[in-house]
């Protein structure tokens, strides 16, 4: 029996869904739970969404857009103020939706669950900050590779956001939030050298 489409539904079913991994994480997604508090049937979620991950994969895919809308609007004319921009909107949101940042940033999604373009957006932050880089040794500082020099940075955030959010850097270093935000920004102004250098 094939189900009507109603078109706002799984718009519903996301939120209630989001609502959910926000509060518990995504272990405490599960489809019965969900059906029931999204007031829709098994069968009607399963109408809409593949699988429990192709719910997280959009639920994911949410959030990044919720970055994204951030990031889109860096000023690439001077790289080092996007480059550091960019740092303050990551470690923000993460700050911010804790859960969902855990959500965007682990249990990657099968490649089939996603659309190319929908992968490009999940991605964004990471071409922001290669985009950056280029424009970096476009205007002739140093000669860097965009795409390695980009890896690099973004392990080192993610390293730096983890560590934030889970509350260790405060435990074993003894700063606070805003002392460990401060130093982080010392350490990446440092990578960056002067008047934008990477090192």
């Amino acid at each position: 029996m094939t189900l009507p489409a109603i078109p706002e539904l799984p718009g519903r079913i996301l939120d209630t869904a989001e609502r959910i991994v926000a509060a518990e994480g995504h272990d405490s997604l599960n489809m019965r739970r969900l059906a029931g508090l999204a007031g829709v049937t098994p069968t009607t979620l399963y109408y809409y969404f593949e699988s429990k991950d192709h719910i997280l994969a959009q639920i994911k895919l949410r959030a990044a857009k919720r970055l994204n809308g951030k990031l889109q609007r860096l000023d690439l004319g001077d790289p080092v103020q996007a480059l550091r921009e960019l740092a303050r909107a990551y470690i923000a949101f993460a700050e911010e939706n804790p859960r969902l940042y855990r959500v965007l940033t682990e249990r990657l999604p099968r490649r089939s669950l996603l659309t190319d373009e929908e992968h490009r957006t999940l991605h964004f932050s990471f071409v922001a900050g290669e985009r950056a880089l280029e424009a970096l040794r476009n205007g002739g500082t140093r000669e860097i590779d965009p795409r390695s020099k980009a890896m690099e940075n973004w392990i080192l955030l993610h390293g730096f956001v983890s560590l934030l959010t889970s509350g260790a850097l405060e435990t074993v270093v003894g700063f606070d939030r805003e002392e460990l935000k401060s130093t982080f920004f010392d350490i990446l102004s440092g990578r960056l050298g002067p008047s934008g250098r990477s090192r």
